[in-house]
């Protein structure tokens, strides 16, 4: 059989569009078909799609490098390449945005604020908003980008865990990873509404260690997929044991460990149809380019401007500007995936999508051709 397409890069896209509504509507106080910002009947679970699907290819990305024999060095330049220019070119055009739109004074460019505010985005931890812009938009630059360092310090952790999976056994390294896992969540939780107002847990929160559990369920379905059922049927299920989970009345300790439990029947539903989903959904994602990433970087920056400008007032109907959020997004994202990502992702040293891929690191070294097949790239 021949390779399939998968429609990874389709869901990914999808996750980053229903993060940009969801923040479109609230920060507009506009009204997107049925949704408004006051009831809670929207996929929330974007930012959980990207981490499970994260935890799967890039642990798949660091075990192809550990059984090739490369070094350490060849993965974190694969993993520099994809957000790196992303974010670097980011932070240029939003700058020159900000002067010749009037935000900023060109005297800003030298303040130590602004040596700040670049020092953080250019260290891939893009969290602090500087009070040069409390007036820009609703007074947060990017509040999106805590992801950023999470994401950066799962790269850091993920050669561990494939050591260990070499070394004792992929089950054995998924005991001791989920284990570690939970406790992240159990603790952050316990944290409840402490965690989004003292400084040591808003620190704590941009780390891997809450949000390890999501990604290491994507780590685990690398080896458990070629051994469960493929069901359409299941996974319909799944996403609606998944919605009900999420739409519990919780307080938020609580709904952050309820979140982490609703991520397992999630990441059921998503592998099933990034694997079986029609074939136009993954040649739609090939023929635009994978707009993902970039989509969920700049869709903050369109609503802010929006506000700015007291979209808020105009007499415009609310799905029309939520349009036009998810418009100028997809185009900004567009141009930085094809002048931008696309070429750096080109220097790559190589891909855990090659034929024969390994996908996963399973201690036997022999990789099931089901896990093969439509090996996602990364």
């Amino acid at each position: 059989m021949g390779k399939r397409q998968n429609a990874f890069d389709f869901i990914r896209l999808l996750a980053a569009l229903s993060v940009a509504v969801e923040h479109s509507v609230h920060h507009l106080d506009a009204r997107f078909l049925w949704h408004t910002q006051h009831d809670s009947l929207w996929f929330n679970g974007g930012v959980s799609t990207f981490f499970i699907l994260s935890g799967m290819m890039i642990y798949k990305s660091a075990a192809r490098c550990s059984s090739d024999g490369r070094p350490w060095s060849d993965f974190y330049q694969n993993r520099a390449l994809r957000i790196v220019p992303a974010i670097y070119v980011y932070f240029v055009i939003l700058v020159l945005l900000l002067l010749l739109t009037g935000v900023i004074a060109p005297g800003v460019i030298l303040s130590l604020q602004m040596a700040l505010f670049a020092g953080s985005n250019l260290a891939l931890a893009p969290v602090w908003s500087p009070p040069f812009l409390d007036d820009f938009g609703i007074g947060v630059v990017n509040g999106s980008l805590w992801t950023i360092p999470v994401e950066v310090s799962f790269y850091v952790i993920v050669p561990l865990i494939v050591i260990l999976a070499r070394k004792f056994g992929s089950r054995i390294m998924l005991v001791m990873t989920l284990a570690f896992a939970g406790a992240g969540v159990v603790v952050y939780g316990a944290a409840g509404a402490t965690a989004s107002t003292a400084l040591p847990w808003k620190l704590y929160g941009v780390t891997f260690v809450p949000y390890l559990w999501w990604f290491a369920i994507g780590i685990a379905w690398v080896f458990l997929w070629p051994k469960v059922r493929k069901s359409g049927w299941l996974a319909l299920a799944c996403i609606v044991v998944y919605f009900l989970l999420e739409k519990l009345p919780l307080s938020t300790g609580l709904s952050f460990t309820v979140d982490a439990v609703a991520a397992i029947p999630l990441s059921y539903s998503v592998i099933w149809f990034g694997y079986f989903a029609p074939s136009v959904f993954g040649a739609v994602a090939s023929r635009l380019g994978d707009l993902s990433f970039s989509a969920y970087i700049w869709h903050m920056i369109v609503v802010n401007y929006l506000v700015t400008w007291g979209a808020r007032e105009w007499d415009v109907d609310g799905n029309v500007l939520v349009l036009l959020v998810l418009a100028v997004t997809i185009v900004l994202a567009w141009l930085s995936w094809h002048f931008v990502e696309r070429p750096a992702l080109r220097r790559k040293r190589y891909t855990s999508a090659a034929a024969g891929a390994d996908a996963g690191g399973s201690t036997s070294g022999d990789v099931p051709k089901a896990a093969r097949r439509g090996s996602p790239d990364v």
